[in-house]
C-alpha cells in the first residue's frame, strides 16, 4: 500500500467517523462533504473521472444540501418542542441500522456481482450497461434508502399541532417554549 493510499483511507476513516459522532449536526455534514471529497479523489486515482465527477456533483452537492434541509428542519421543530425527540430512540436506531446492514450485506453476497469488465476510465458508456443491467437492484436499493430516511425525517419533525391551530393561550405557552 502506497503512502497516498494510506493517506486516503485513514482519511476516509476518520471523516466516516466524524460523520456519525460530531455533535454538532452542521459540522457531521461538513465531515461528511470532506469525505465524499476524498472519495472523489480516490476515484481519479483509479482513473474514474466520470465518477469523481458525480461524486462532487450529485453526493457533495446535492444530496448534503438534502441533508442539511433536513437538519434545518429538526432544529426548526427542536425549538418548538424544547427537547430532543429522538435521544430515547438511539438504541432502537442502531439496532435497526445494524439490522439493514446485515440485510444488504447479505443480499449482495447473493447477487454474485463482479467488476471484471472494463470501465474504460468509469466513461458513462461503461458505467450505463453495468449499472442498468447487474447492479440495478442495488442502484434501486441506494434510491430507496436515500428517499425513506429522508421521508422519515420530515415526518418526525411536524408538530402535533400547527401553530396557527392553537387556541391563543396555547400558543403563548408555545412561543414562550421558543
Amino acid at each position: 500500500m502506497s503512502p497516498w493510499e494510506a493517506l486516503a483511507l485513514l482519511l476516509l476513516a476518520v471523516t466516516g467517523v466524524l460523520v456519525v459522532t460530531l455533535r454538532n449536526a452542521i459540522h457531521a455534514a461538513l465531515a461528511l462533504i470532506l469525505n465524499f471529497l476524498v472519495l472523489a479523489g480516490v476515484y481519479v486515482a483509479l482513473d474514474a473521472r466520470f465518477l469523481a465527477f458525480t461524486q462532487v456533483i450529485v453526493y457533495a452537492g446535492a444530496i448534503v444540501v438534502l441533508f442539511l434541509f433536513v437538519i434545518m428542519l429538526l432544529f426548526a421543530a427542536q425549538g418548538e418542542m424544547g427537547f430532543d425527540p429522538l435521544v430515547r430512540s438511539r438504541p432502537l436506531a442502531a439496532l435497526i441500522a445494524l439490522g439493514v446492514f446485515l440485510l444488504l450485506s447479505s443480499g449482495l453476497t447473493g447477487l454474485g456481482l463482479t467488476l471484471d469488465k472494463d470501465l474504460s476510465g468509469g466513461l458513462p458508456q461503461a458505467l450505463g450497461p453495468l449499472l442498468f443491467g447487474d447492479w440495478l437492484l442495488v442502484l434501486l436499493a441506494v434510491g430507496f434508502l436515500l428517499m425513506a430516511a429522508t421521508v422519515v425525517a420530515v415526518v418526525l419533525v411536524q408538530p402535533a399541532k400547527p401553530l396557527d391551530a392553537l387556541k391563543a393561550e396555547e400558543r403563548k405557552e408555545k412561543e414562550v417554549v421558543r
